[in-house]
């Protein structure tokens, strides 16, 4: 599966909602993507609550605008900045 350049962007501000998920109560969880780490994303729920999110054991709808949404599997973010270097060496 090739990875889309859009996920090597800063993906801070965007909304996303966990479609699927091994822990079946981070399941329709939406919100904007408020911080990052290698395994985790920081996720501002419209209530104003915020979660941590492992991004290994979801499945995510990533929303960029109106128009565009993208569905793909937390593992492929995992370690995200390392891959986008390795896919630039060669």
């Amino acid at each position: 599966m090739s990875i889309p350049k859009r996920l090597f962007g800063n993906l801070l501000g965007k909304r996303i909602k966990i479609i699927d998920s091994r822990d079946p109560t981070l399941i329709g969880r939406e919100g904007i993507i408020t911080f990052e780490t290698r395994n985790m994303f920081e996720i501002e729920l419209d209530d104003g609550r915020r979660i941590f999110i492992p991004k290994k054991i979801c499945i995510f709808e990533l929303y960029y605008d109106a128009k565009t949404k993208i569905i793909l599997d937390g593992g492929v973010l995992v370690n995200r900045f390392r891959k986008l270097k390795k896919m630039l060496r060669g």
